[in-house]
């Protein structure tokens, strides 16, 4: 199940980026230490993030709180649901 292992808060308050894919869905939360935030895009396809910069496609920001991070795993288990149907 995506996000099963998803850091805690305190691992994107250190700058720590994290990337997870269930078959060819694949997303990157990456954090904003100054804005408070972590940002998740979401691609489809066989390559990290770094060889699939212009295929993401959707990207979504929330608070880097406990209460953000729940937000996040559901946006994001609700859009590989959306991608599997």
């Amino acid at each position: 199940m995506l996000c099963k292992e998803l850091p805690h808060v305190s691992w994107f308050e250190n700058n720590n980026p994290y990337t997870e894919c269930h078959y060819l869905f694949h997303y990157i939360i990456i954090p904003d230490v100054k804005g408070e935030t972590m940002t998740v895009k979401i691609w489809h396809g066989e390559f990290c993030y770094e060889k699939s910069v212009d295929e993401i496609t959707d990207e979504r920001t929330f608070p880097m709180t406990s209460e953000g991070r729940n937000d996040m795993i559901e946006y994001i288990r609700q859009a590989d649901f959306e991608y599997v149907q």
